[in-house]
């Protein structure tokens, strides 16, 4: 048997090494205890269930990196559906070590490097509200190259291709981004207004709306309320207030996640709600902020093509964000904002 025999057969057996692991997942595991299980083994990703504490995600690409994550190496071209895993198997952790009595599989942890959420941009760092919209059309304009069109995308076009009365005159098909549209303008004008009762209205009816584990509006509120935990703390810094009521926002939208959607956008959501997320997520909200057209547009890419809708349609909840906070900067500076 060559080595690469070798390899192969380790891999589909359940030996994995970690490349990386969030920040979080050490003080999760060791305060779960006995309660570890495997909730559900995809191609792409391994989910954990540690009880109270959450699901943690094992998964491949380490630009989605998160607190809760842990990235393995040496699984590039191979699923974890072949590895010796199913659902619902008891795990335990042993020194730096997740194993599962019975079966093979084992997750080692002792030669992995910690990852720590990046630093939020300070002030000194922001470009200017020109360059911010700048960025934010090039996000849009990627966007519109998505190639699935089953989620939020058609929102995003729409809002740009036509104005109200011809939107409301011509046939509405019964497609997802149409669903969302009148919840998704009203949840806007209630962030707009600082109505937290008018938000959760809004929400209520698009959670759980869409497809994939994380439902295409599931995603777009991560986005949202990931940007304004992040890009909205980096421009409001110094208004306190404001900054809670984003925080307040983001609690009532993850409380109300609780029952209302599938467990992976609840642990997206709640994620989000706390100012955290995946790598490639924050890297993009980062880089609208603070970096060039081109760095923008890499990133950009990078997340618009996360799976079949995900990223896109997260990439639509951060556009809405920082527009929403590029727009409330505008109307202050012209005495229009109270």
């Amino acid at each position: 048997m060559n080595s690469v025999d070798i390899d192969k057969e380790k891999a589909y057996s359940g030996l994995l090494n970690a490349e990386l692991v969030g920040h979080k997942v050490s003080d999760i595991l060791k305060s779960s205890d006995s309660k570890l299980k495997s909730h559900n083994i995809f191609e792409h990703a391994i989910y954990i269930d540690c009880g109270e504490e959450g699901l943690i995600k094992i998964i491949k690409d380490k630009e989605f990196v998160s607190s809760k994550s842990i990235v393995v190496n040496g699984m590039d071209n191979s699923s974890f559906k072949l590895l010796d895993i199913q659902s619902e198997s008891d795990l335990v952790l042993e020194g730096d070590e997740v194993t599962s009595k019975g079966i093979s599989f084992s997750l080692n942890l002792g030669s992995a490097s910690l990852w720590h959420s990046p630093e939020l941009p300070n002030i000194s760092e922001l470009i200017s509200l020109e360059e911010v919209n700048l960025n934010l059309r090039i996000l849009r304009d990627l966007i519109y190259k998505a190639p699935s069109r089953d989620g939020l995308v058609p929102l995003l076009e729409n809002v740009e291709k036509y104005g109200p009365l011809e939107v409301f005159a011509k046939e509405q098909k019964p497609t997802i981004s149409e669903k969302a549209r009148p919840y998704i303008d009203a949840l806007m004008w209630g962030v707009f207004s600082g109505d937290i009762e008018a938000i959760k209205r809004s929400v209520v009816p698009i959670l759980g709306l869409g497809p994939g584990l994380t439902p295409s509006c599931d995603d777009f509120l991560a986005g949202l309320i990931l940007s304004l935990n992040t890009a909205g703390t980096s421009f409001f810094g110094n208004e306190p207030g404001t900054i809670q009521f984003f925080g307040d926002v983001s609690k009532e939208i993850s409380n109300l996640a609780t029952d209302k959607t599938t467990i992976y956008s609840q642990s997206l959501i709640n994620e989000a709600a706390r100012g955290e997320g995946p790598k490639a997520v924050l890297d993009l909200i980062f880089s609208v902020i603070t970096k060039s057209p081109d760095r923008v547009a890499e990133l950009s890419k990078r997340l618009v093509s996360l799976g079949a809708n995900s990223g896109a349609d997260m990439s639509i909840g951060i556009y809405y964000g920082i527009r929403f906070l590029t727009s409330r900067i505008e109307l202050k500076d012209l005495n229009e904002f109270e």
